[in-house]
């Protein structure tokens, strides 16, 4: 057995040593419970298993959008695998820096980036019609409960944590859309 699976009540986390037997169980524990996953997600060092998870999501994202789009977004997949992690570093080190400013607690970017690699998992539904708005929603949902969860703050100061990056990710978001829809080459 394996430090993160030893019985039957605990959380499987994801480990990028045994990415096949780790991922689902994660999302499954993710999804099922999302107060105790937080609550006892071990501590980041590195960012190499948070690196693997959320590009997992975001290969996962970019197959369920291509109906939805075209087949370019195949094509396209390097440049969102990269803007998305290079997007995700950022909010992470706005997080770190909200959680040390707005709390006694302290939160290292590795860890931030861990915890928002795990709270990105819904957004592998952005791509189907609907589903990104509930899939965004489901995301900060979970960000806020990990930050609440594991860095033990309270609800209003998680809340306050995110505000930035939140209005970061949807003005960066929106201007992506208003450009796809407006900006067409004829």
């Amino acid at each position: 057995m394996s430090a993160t699976e030893m019985n039957d009540n605990d959380i499987t986390y994801f480990e990028k040593n045994r990415p096949a037997g780790s991922f689902i169980a994660a999302l499954k524990d993710l999804v099922t419970r999302p107060r105790e996953f937080f609550a006892g997600m071990p501590y980041a060092v590195f960012y190499g298993s948070s690196l693997f998870f959320a590009s997992i999501i975001i290969f996962i994202l970019t197959f369920l959008a291509v109906p939805a789009y075209s087949l370019g977004m195949l094509f396209m997949l390097p440049f969102t695998w990269g803007a998305i992690l290079i997007g995700m570093w950022m909010v992470s080190g706005l997080i770190s820096w909200g959680v040390r400013t707005l709390s006694a607690s302290r939160l290292s970017t590795a860890n931030a980036f861990q915890l928002s690699a795990y709270a990105f998992a819904p957004m592998m539904f952005v791509g189907l019609s609907w589903g990104g708005i509930v899939a965004f929603l489901w995301s900060m949902f979970l960000l806020w409960l990990g930050l609440s969860a594991h860095c033990r703050i309270s609800g209003g100061r998680a809340v306050a944590v995110l505000a930035m990056p939140v209005l970061m990710v949807v003005m960066i978001g929106g201007s992506m859309l208003f450009a796809l829809d407006h900006l067409t080459i004829k």
